[in-house]
């Protein structure tokens, strides 16, 4: 089988695949030469050698058509336990270069006046696909439009966006003439990558606000990008244009569009807000990356002196020094992270995700299950603690149990499985935490940071029989305490007593959330290095 020639035959049908080289080998490997495309669906046409390196190459090669980045694979066929490590017997090693092909980004443009026509010339030269919908069928021509590879055109406007194909991957423009609104409606809805929306501030606030007082959610209206573009100080049609491609490659590439010179960082978002997930951010954070905490709308963390969701309870949080703050909406997400603090969203399904278009999302509830992470949410995903399969629903998965492999990076496999034993500090596991005997409403009585003698007080529970004391089993310090007033289940951890007696600890984040957010960075090096971003 000709390799080149298959590709060029799906390069020029459109269909995306990719191409696997194996580009060096050393040692006894397999093949030492060899090329393999690989299809959406995980057919191939040729081989890099069979087997599990092969399986290997076929898996990340679908991954790179998903993130649409190549990547550089490398591999030590030696059975060894480390990242790199595969289950082979051979010893030698491999390196496969995966390039994408085929997957041209598509443009649709609603509005086909000067400046529909000037994005769409600018889009076909950066090798974009593009759609124009209008309803001048006499001035929306292909004489007109020859770089469009389609046009949607019908004297009523509502027919014409009725009839273009809208898809996930797609970047839509709205700049009509006269059909705005009618264009917001009917794009609004459709579940696209990045939708523009070119007006004046004031026209562009008056239509959502008009649109919110409908009904229509915000996380829809968030993800419309008004004014459209960057700020390149844009008046003609062609510099216009510009501003939109180049905050469009912004959305496509994940970059962050600020200058190379003092950037600040790609965004992270961190799904979770408790103690680990706060050791994660902090160590993102310092590590230059910018970090959007999403939340659910009561977390309950026990350890809340050194939780960013308390955020959501009072509006404000700081951890060590690093200040997190409620915010609302996007553009207030987009304010807070320009006022270098970390955003706080109450955002349990997601919601935002696309319009914030991470480089990597981290999930660091401590659910031990997965709920609803998925591989292609974004670039780079991460799953922490139990729950989650390298290689199937997350790229990486972060050891938590405490011991020798806390914190280590899995690309492939799951975490030990939860023990439902509490990891042991200064001789005390199960006992240091308390739980609540009965179900109720909880009071305290200390305060984290308090020290305690064994029995004393720690907190209450009124439930339908009275009050229900909990009381420290040891001497040591309150280092966590649910909230008062939260309305605990029978048997619900709700504080923790620390046998050390070290009150500084309380308000540190732990050894643990370290060891797990050092994990979590790690892990995201390592995979934007393979993204080759």
């Amino acid at each position: 089988m000709n390799i080149l020639k298959k590709a060029a035959e799906l390069e020029e049908s459109f269909v995306p695949f990719a191409l696997a080289t194996i580009v060096d080998s050393s040692g006894s490997t397999p093949r030492g030469t060899g090329k393999m495309i690989v299809l959406a669906d995980g057919s191939t046409h040729g081989t890099v050698g069979g087997g599990l390196v092969e399986a290997r190459v076929i898996e990340e090669a679908r991954r790179a058509m998903d993130v649409n980045r190549p990547v550089m694979l490398e591999y030590n066929l030696d059975g060894g336990q480390g990242l790199a490590s595969l289950d082979m017997d051979c010893g030698g090693s491999l390196r496969v270069f995966v390039e994408v092909f085929g997957a041209r980004p598509r443009l649709v443009i609603a509005g086909g006046g000067h400046v529909g026509l000037a994005v769409a010339t600018l889009a076909a030269g950066l090798g974009f696909r593009t759609a124009i919908i209008d309803d001048r069928p006499d001035f929306v021509t292909h004489k007109r439009f020859p770089m469009a590879t389609e046009l949607y055109v019908d004297p009523d406007m509502d027919t014409a966006l009725e009839s273009a194909p809208v898809g996930r991957d797609d970047f839509v423009l709205i700049a009509t003439h006269s059909a705005d609104e009618r264009s917001l409606r009917a794009l609004a809805a459709r579940d696209c990558a990045y939708l523009g929306f070119l007006g004046s501030r004031r026209k562009v606030r008056m239509l959502l606000d008009k649109l919110a007082a409908e009904g229509v959610p915000e996380t829809v209206l968030g993800r419309v990008r008004a004014p459209v573009g960057l700020n390149l100080g844009a008046e003609t049609p062609e510099e216009i244009a510009l501003s939109v491609m180049a905050e469009i490659m912004t959305v496509r590439s994940g970059r962050d569009g600020l200058p190379l010179a003092g950037r600040d960082g790609e965004l992270v978002v961190v799904r979770g807000g408790g103690d680990l997930a706060t050791g994660c951010a902090l160590r993102l954070r310092a590590a230059g990356f910018r970090v959007v905490v999403l939340e659910v709308p009561e977390p309950m963390a026990i350890r809340r002196a050194v939780a960013l969701s308390e955020a959501v309870y009072d509006g404000t949080a700081t951890v060590e020094g690093v200040r997190a703050r409620r915010a609302e909406s996007l553009d207030q997400v987009r304010a807070i992270l320009n006022d270098d603090h970390i955003p706080v969203l109450v955002d349990p399904d997601l919601a935002y995700l696309k319009a914030l278009s991470p480089l990597a999302i981290v999930d660091a509830t401590l659910a031990k299950k997965n709920l609803g992470l998925r591989r292609d949410l974004a670039p780079i995903v991460i799953g922490v603690g139990p729950g989650f399969e390298a290689g199937a629903d997350v790229d990486a998965a972060v050891e938590t149990q405490r011991g020798h492999d806390l914190g280590t990076v899995i690309l492939s496999g799951r975490t030990a499985p939860d023990s439902g034993v509490p990891g042991e500090v200064a001789g005390k596991s199960s006992a240091r935490v308390l739980r609540a005997p009965v179900a109720g409403t909880v009071e305290a009585v200390a305060a984290i940071g308090d020290a305690v003698a064994e029995g004393d007080v720690v907190l209450r529970i009124k439930g339908d029989a009275g009050l229900a004391d909990v009381r420290a089993p040891f001497a040591g310090v309150v280092r966590g305490l649910i909230r008062p007033g939260y309305q605990a289940g029978a048997n619900m951890k709700i504080a923790d007593v620390d046998p050390r007696g070290k009150r500084d600890y309380c308000f540190t984040v732990s050894d643990k959330a370290r060891a797990v957010g050092g994990g979590v960075l790690e892990a995201v090096m390592l995979l934007k290095r393979r993204i080759k971003r």
